[in-house]
């Protein structure tokens, strides 16, 4: 009986190492630290009340703007007022403005807010553009166990691969196995 030797097992190059590091990190690292660079903040849309002009899920970028700059149309984010039945932020499109005040609606809406919101702050957050489905992970109806479970595991992946390279980066060139009928490197 002849026993083959095993196929040698193909190893990503460096190069496509980085690539596909680049290509995972890249985009995150670009919506994380890019809008910071240029004075942007981001929020994650979590409800569908701006339905077919921002879906649920998206991430927007907004600028702090002068109150006098606002127009309406524009969509704005504003902290909900005490009046409402309950707290958080809104992302809202502007119905109308007059002079120390604003109503808002939701595109998906029928009517109005039911409250109005007091422009007594010198500026306010106007979204500039709008990333749909990247928030998704950020408001799924997910509990703690299944976030250790999403963390844990590639987490554990990521730890198992790097020992497995450090052991293979240990052997000595002389102790790898070679073809037969080939010389050792």
């Amino acid at each position: 009986m002849e026993i083959a030797p095993a196929p040698p097992r193909r190893r990503l190059s460096p190069r496509a190492r980085v690539l596909l590091a680049v290509g995972i990190f890249g985009p995150v690292t670009l919506l994380a630290l890019l809008p910071t660079m240029f004075g942007l903040q981001r929020y994650v849309v979590a409800s569908d009340s701006m339905s077919g002009g921002i879906e649920r899920g998206s991430v927007v970028f907004e600028r702090r703007v002068p109150v006098g700059d606002l127009r309406v149309g524009d969509v704005i984010t504003y902290e909900r007022p005490e009046a409402a039945d309950s707290g958080g932020l809104v992302t809202h499109r502007i119905e109308w403005i007059d002079g120390a005040r604003l109503q808002t609606r939701g595109d998906a809406e029928k009517g109005p807010d039911p409250w109005l919101v007091a422009l007594d702050e010198p500026t306010m957050s106007r979204v500039v553009m709008a990333v749909p489905y990247v928030g998704y992970p950020f408001i799924a109806p997910i509990g703690p166990s299944v976030w250790l479970l999403v963390l844990l595991v590639p987490g554990a992946l990521l730890a198992f691969l790097l020992v497995q390279d450090a052991r293979r980066a240990r052997r000595a060139p002389a102790q790898m196995p070679h073809r037969v009928g080939t010389s050792p490197r």
